[in-house]
């Protein structure tokens, strides 16, 4: 069984997101950050307890920002599952690919893509309400399911999982630990440039605007990074354990 290379992966991300740059820079505007940005302005506001509230309190209105923002989550969580299909499409794929061809793929695969989130939403939440170590393994043993159905288009989401289990056999720690690591950067940038963008903007409108845009734009950039080394991670095993070819 090949030795995933978290070095190599990384290098290949990098090459990834430089390739099609105008093309996946449209699609991930389009799909990834706009949605993300309207949410954040337009999006409703955050119910604040009262001053010195019990703890009924405080969980009643997070239950009541959990239920009101749900219907935009699971919008912005639809437009996100599209743009990635769609940008990976146009990175794995082994000829040439116009983004009207990427996103009528990426149309035609959303449910199969919708099932495939689903089921691994669920088999990662047994995972960690069992052990938290259960879910971590988890990660890295289904991080190729996007991957697989923009490559390869299987519309069969068990077969998908199926498919990502066999790949990451022998490799589950070491990708997911190549994930973590590079989401650990991620977070801790967005956190230092959010903290600061909230200093000096203020709790006004300017201040939700800017935070808005820093939101969306971190977003943005957590996201294409995830999409670059999940697609690096299975390009590196497919090719060792299959020698499929990618341009």
């Amino acid at each position: 069984m090949a030795k995933f290379d978290m070095g190599a992966a990384w290098d290949d991300a990098i090459q990834l997101l430089k390739a099609h740059r105008p093309l996946t820079g449209t699609i991930a505007a389009v799909f990834l950050f706009l949605p993300a940005l309207a949410v954040a302005w337009f999006g409703p506001a955050p119910i604040e307890p009262p001053a010195e509230a019990t703890i009924d309190q405080l969980t009643a209105a997070m239950q009541q920002n959990i239920l009101q923002m749900l219907p935009y989550q699971i919008g912005v969580a639809l437009f996100t599952m599209f743009g990635t299909v769609a940008i990976m499409r146009l990175w794995l794929s082994r000829s040439s690919t116009s983004v009207g061809e990427a996103l009528g793929f990426a149309a035609s695969m959303l449910l199969t893509i919708l099932a495939v989130q689903i089921l691994t939403g669920l088999m990662l939440g047994v995972g960690f309400l069992l052990l938290i170590i259960p879910g971590l393994y988890l990660i890295g043993r289904l991080a190729f399911v996007a991957p697989l159905v923009a490559d390869r288009a299987i519309r069969n989401p068990v077969e998908v999982i199926a498919t990502s289990w066999q790949m990451t056999r022998g490799n589950g720690w070491r990708i997911f630990l190549f994930l973590f690591l590079v989401t650990l950067v991620v977070i801790i940038a967005a956190s230092l440039v959010g903290g600061l963008v909230g200093m000096i903007g203020g709790a006004g409108s300017i201040g939700k605007m800017l935070g808005g845009l820093v939101e969306a734009g971190f977003g943005l950039v957590a996201t294409m990074i995830s999409i670059a080394i999940s697609a690096a991670a299975y390009r590196q095993l497919a090719t060792t354990q299959a020698g499929d070819i990618f341009a």
